[in-house]
């Protein structure tokens, strides 16, 4: 992880699956697989306009359930139904949210990301100020297929604050 910061954001219009499943029937690189080229194709449907790296939100993760959101950032909020409104698995409309997060970009392959979640958490708690608010996310800058070294994948790990 490299050094963490906090930043204030402003909210960032998604359109996004969300599939809620028990942790042990849930397989996330094939729900990435899927998910990201349903939501870009959807976006382009719209006439939208991807306007950023593909995320992963967690709404929830484990031991017994998974709660992800798989998106893109759009320019303008895309002519579909709210997140909330869709069946799970199916394209909606969302938003990461504004204000202020904690911002560390992680180094190397996914199966290492729960490391940086957890420093990342640490760090949050030595922060005067703030506390770890819900629904952090990933936001991979970096693609798999691009990657010459996979040591040097970069995803930025969001994590909202709460102020104390």
């Amino acid at each position: 992880m490299d050094d963490p910061e906090v930043i204030e954001l402003t909210p960032q219009p998604t359109a996004a699956i969300r599939i809620t499943q028990p942790m042990a029937a849930l397989d996330l690189a094939s729900a990435f697989d899927h998910g990201m080229p349903l939501v870009a194709s959807r976006i382009a449907e719209t006439g939208g306009s991807i306007a950023g790296p593909p995320y992963g939100r967690y709404h929830g993760f484990g031991p017994d359930v998974v709660d992800v959101e798989i998106g893109f950032p759009v320019l303008a909020p895309p002519d579909l139904p709210a997140l909330h409104d869709v069946p799970s698995g199916e394209v909606g409309r969302s938003e990461l949210p504004g204000g202020p997060v904690a911002k560390a970009v992680h180094l190397g392959p996914y199966d290492g990301l729960s490391r940086t979640y957890d420093a990342l958490h640490e760090w949050i708690h030595a922060q005067p100020g703030y506390d770890d608010g819900p629904g952090p996310w990933e936001s991979y800058v970096d693609s798999p297929a691009d990657a010459a070294d996979m040591a040097q994948l970069g995803t930025e790990v969001i994590w909202p604050l709460t102020r104390d």
